[in-house]
């Protein structure tokens, strides 16, 4: 794990906080030992591992469950964007009709406290044209109080479809009271467009569709 989306004011005074706090529980533990005189002399030899042991699960706890709870604002404050997302991508690729190209665009994000991750799908009709993924990615708080998910990402497409592989970047930003994300996108194939992707459900299946 990364403190890159924790509060830099706040983080020092919390691990302070939670080396000593850890180093309480440790105590308490080692006392709680002296009826097991076994376990007491094996705990003798590492009380740094120990306390370090417990200010590691703490943080382990907060990177993956913690952070989302309101509690620990005051640490860390991003937007959980966890699950997937439905909606569409328009290209500035036109069709065989002149007319820009409109297709199903599905995102599923994996995040925790330190870093967060997209695999998209994008089709036509019922059918996968091609995947991507990220290759890094960054949350940013702009000066109108918006969260923009900035991300460069590979895409995979089908050979049946598309004609190759490429890397793109792109920029979402999330309005919360629509669980929305909405941006734009460019590729190295001179191609960009528009993404808006709603939220549709915390359950990722791993693809384009329940379509095998």
């Amino acid at each position: 794990m990364n403190f890159k989306y924790f509060r830099s004011g706040n983080v020092v005074a919390f691990i302070a906080i939670l080396a000593i706090t850890s180093n309480i529980i440790y105590l308490k533990i080692d006392h709680a030992l002296l009826d097991y005189p076994n376990l007491k002399l094996v705990s003798s030899y590492l009380p740094l591992l120990s306390v370090l042991g417990i200010m590691f699960l703490i943080l382990n706890w907060m990177n993956v469950y913690l952070w989302k709870y309101s509690f620990t604002n005051l640490i860390i404050k991003i937007p959980n964007l966890n699950g997937r997302y439905e909606g569409s991508m328009i290209s500035s690729y036109l069709d065989d009709n002149g007319e820009r190209r409109k297709m199903v665009c599905v995102m599923e994000i994996i995040q925790n406290a330190s870093k967060v991750h997209i695999h998209t799908y994008i089709g036509r009709g019922e059918n996968e044209s091609s995947t991507s993924e990220t290759i890094c990615e960054e949350l940013v708080l702009e000066t109108n109080n918006i969260y923009t998910l900035y991300y460069n990402y590979k895409n995979v497409s089908d050979l049946q479809v598309e004609l190759n592989d490429h890397k793109g970047t792109a920029y979402l930003s999330y309005y919360p009271d629509k669980k929305c994300l909405k941006g734009n996108y460019f590729n190295e194939r001179k191609n960009n467009g528009e993404i808006k992707v709603f939220f549709k459900s915390k359950n990722l299946i791993g693809r384009f569709n329940d379509k095998l």
